[in-house]
């Protein structure tokens, strides 16, 4: 199977107004996918339809060459989906391996009974679901913050506790939104070689993201929106020299 997820005809409409329209467009596996565009083109809207935030109005989706239509959100991510979102969203009454930790929670098999009389099966569960985030956060380089409350870490460090909580479900495919936003140079230059690192896991990877100099060092193929439409899609070195996509960015 080439593909690990295909976008077909995807159209989303708000008030009238369309969001999405008529998008078209797959990642295949092994691969590092960008979309970008100017704000409001409707990428994020894109990445919640893709994991049933949104409902499409029309179209299709299939991940690993199966429709998901019938799924939810939350079974997306047991089929081997995950995401981040723009907007960090860590616990701040939790540290960095406990936030962590919420993202292993789908693989749990204990019902809330289980875990209310803290039933030996919950508590096995509970030791593999902080061994797993541990060695995610090992991984990242980043278990020296393990104990640490998210308003006690930089920023950069947000993020990868954010990307940490989204691979500890063990995904096939990774969507970054927005990955590099609020980041400095040498915060950003460190994500570049994370990203590179989640994908020689063989990690499938589709991000959103502005920063044009991270796109150009780490996607093989880009798409382009603009107002809703795909307008571009190819090689960072076919993008950089779209007459269409300068418009898009630059106006004429």
């Amino acid at each position: 199977m080439d593909k690990i997820i295909s976008i077909d005809s995807i159209t989303k409409s708000f008030g009238g107004i369309k969001a999405v329209d008529n998008v078209s467009f797959f990642v295949k596996n092994g691969e590092i996918k960008a979309l970008i565009g100017p704000n409001g083109a409707g990428k994020t809207t894109l990445f919640n339809i893709i994991t049933k935030l949104y409902t499409k109005d029309s179209g299709s989706i299939s991940f690993m060459g199966n429709s998901i239509e019938k799924y939810k959100s939350y079974e997306l991510i047991k089929l081997g989906m995950s995401r981040t979102f723009q907007n960090i969203q860590l616990i701040n009454d939790l540290n960095v391996l406990e936030n962590v930790m919420l993202g292993y929670h789908i693989n749990m098999k204990s019902n809330v009974l289980d875990a209310f009389l803290s039933l030996p099966k919950n508590k096995k569960y509970e030791k593999e679901a902080e061994k797993t985030s541990y060695y995610i956060l090992r991984f990242l380089k980043i278990d020296n913050i393990e104990k640490k409350y998210p308003n006690e870490i930089p920023f950069g460090y947000k993020r990868l506790v954010e990307i940490a909580r989204a691979l500890v479900s063990k995904p096939k495919l990774l969507l970054l939104d927005e990955p590099a936003a609020g980041l400095n140079e040498s915060e950003t230059n460190r994500l570049l070689k994370t990203i590179f690192r989640i994908w020689e896991q063989g990690v499938s990877i589709l991000l959103i993201e502005h920063d044009m100099n991270l796109v150009m060092n780490c996607s093989h193929s880009v798409v382009v929106m603009d107002e809703g439409r795909k307008i571009a899609e190819g090689p960072p070195s076919y993008i950089q020299n779209n007459d269409e996509v300068k418009r898009a960015y630059f106006g004429k």
